[in-house]
């Protein structure tokens, strides 16, 4: 018998050990002030986060807290007590399973490469423990583009020879070059972690040849699915593949193309194939299945990679069992939702519910996410937020809403975007400059700044590890900008996941079936991680 959990909003104590605070330095040399929000990091410092939680013992709970106030992954330890509860908010079922978690993690991109490596080497490699080391975030998911995106300093695919359908001049060595070091920093990633890190594949558009108007802006595809351009471009993918298996990298996944329908916040033109969702139903069904069941038959196909808000009305490759065959997932974007300025009517959640009703078969993965790519007039903004510290910590509570809502309605992982930008969000060719949880000072490579949305994607990457399983937590109770999520993980903890984005702190209780409780303080505007030490009664189900 699986134990559960009982949550109650409770004006209690909160007992705690260990008290531990995760340090923190917000000096810029580069800006000569404090960064207020802002973690700078630089050749002689950088705060970690601590494993502190593996040690606990039956009867501690560790909690990692961050605030707007200023903690960073601060750590205690309660101590159990033996307070009844009589009015339960939420209650944790650890019987009652739900999805398996895939990972957390970002993109290799080649603003991020560049960005990395404006660095020292020790800086270098201190961004990748950051992101991938046991003292870091140690992300587990990451999305690679095949060839140029918006965040690349040019256009560039890997051949750009007419009519070459055999892909014999296809070559990756763009990407290996010194104006790039994107394989270089994907291999260093793969040396720094002790986990498993997925790789999954995207295209932003193909070789220019193969296009109607000889441009990749916005473009369409010449001939139609199952004839030779569209045979070259599943080619093309597949050479990829084994390009980059030639410099021991290998892929977990590919999505079919970077959101396939124009969106009505892209305020100019960049790389883009379109396809409706008839197109890309065939294309699955006619060539880019056929070719990797063919060439990589352990490659999984990813459909949608678009927003949220569409999903439904591009349930066409689905639809079809030649193609759905061939397909394990869909990808989703959340660039159209509301819920930046209108907190109760966005995020497009009841979307994700109603495809996981129609396709309970089918993975959803969240493949790309930033914030600054609104207008500067509008909720939290364009670009970077460096040196505001309030509209910083809005996005990283944006970031931490949709993750936990996401999670909530089905699915299994949260990609965000850039690994690294620079302080004017770039580079970029087309001037779509936006944030990312780190950024480097490009003018002198002598310190980077990890900003809250990076702690915020810590809660989740670093102690959800991948094969986690979402669990039962209804509540009873609705408390104000409140949000939250459970999950058992692969060794038998229990991991409550809290975001309290209101402006008063919330107390809350747990309580256990023995009847032992402990109590929880939520600061203003915090996000929460509680752990339970592992149990053979939280158990992931078979």
């Amino acid at each position: 018998m699986f134990a559960p959990y009982v949550l109650t909003g409770l004006a209690g104590v909160l007992f705690a050990t260990q008290d531990a605070s995760a340090t923190c330095n917000n000096w810029s040399t580069r800006y000569q002030t404090n960064l207020k929000g802002v973690c700078v990091c630089n050749a002689a410092q950088c705060d970690t986060v601590s494993n502190n939680y593996t040690s606990l013992t039956t009867g501690q709970v560790g909690v990692y807290t961050t605030t707007k106030a200023g903690d960073r992954f601060a750590y205690k330890v309660v101590n159990v007590d033996s307070t009844a509860v009589n009015s339960p908010t939420y209650s944790i079922d650890v019987s009652t399973q739900y999805q398996t978690m895939i990972g957390f993690g970002g993109s290799f991109t080649d603003a991020a490469a560049i960005n990395v490596y404006k660095l020292s080497s020790t800086l270098q490699q201190m961004v990748l423990d950051q992101y991938f080391s046991e003292t870091g975030l140690q992300y587990t998911l990451g999305r690679v583009p095949i060839g140029s995106t918006d965040f690349s300093t040019s256009i560039y695919s890997y051949n750009n020879v007419v009519d070459d359908f055999e892909m014999e001049h296809f070559s990756i060595d763009v990407d290996k070059s010194s104006s790039s070091h994107k394989i270089d920093l994907i291999q260093r990633a793969f040396n720094t972690t002790s986990r498993d890190i997925k790789l999954y594949a995207t295209s932003w558009a193909p070789p220019t040849w193969m296009t109607t108007k000889n441009t990749t802006l916005n473009c369409k595809l010449k001939g139609n699915p199952g004839e030779k351009y569209w045979e070259a471009l599943a080619l093309y993918y597949s050479k990829f593949f084994d390009a980059y298996s030639a410099e021991g990298i290998g892929f977990w996944a590919m999505t079919v193309q970077n959101e396939p329908s124009k969106s009505i916040l892209q305020t100019s033109a960049w790389q883009s194939l379109r396809l409706t969702a008839a197109e890309e139903r065939d294309f699955v069904k006619l060539d880019l299945g056929p070719r990797m069941a063919k060439d990589h038959p352990n490659l999984k196909i990813i459909a949608g990679d678009d927003q949220k808000s569409g999903i439904l009305d591009r349930l066409a490759p689905f639809e079809d069992a030649d193609s759905l065959k061939y397909i394990s997932g869909l990808g989703v974007h959340w660039y159209r939702d509301l819920d930046f300025f209108f907190f109760s009517l966005g995020g497009d959640f009841d979307k994700l519910l109603s495809f996981h009703q129609k396709y309970p078969d089918i993975f959803m993965l969240a493949t790309e996410a930033c914030e600054g790519f609104l207008p500067s007039w509008l909720g939290t903004g364009s670009g970077v937020s460096l040196t505001d510290s309030d509209k910083s910590w809005s996005r990283a509570e944006n970031y931490g809403h949709d993750i936990i809502e996401d999670i909530n309605n089905y699915v299994a992982g949260w990609t965000d975007w850039n690994l690294a930008l620079d302080t004017t969000g770039g580079p970029t060719w087309v001037n779509n400059n936006v944030d990312a949880p780190i950024l480097v000072d490009e003018e002198n490579g002598a310190e980077f700044y990890k900003q809250p949305m990076f702690y915020i994607m810590g809660h989740f990457s670093k102690f959800v590890p991948a094969g986690s399983k979402r669990i039962e937590f209804p509540k009873t109770k609705t408390l104000s900008n409140f949000h939250r999520t459970a999950f058992v993980t692969p060794d038998n903890r229990v991991v409550i996941q809290f975001m309290n984005r209101d402006n008063s702190a919330v107390t809350v209780s747990v309580k256990q079936t023995d009847s032992k409780t402990f109590t929880l303080l939520l600061p203003a505007h915090s996000m929460q991680t509680v752990i339970l030490p592992p149990s053979d009664a939280t158990r992931i189900l078979k």
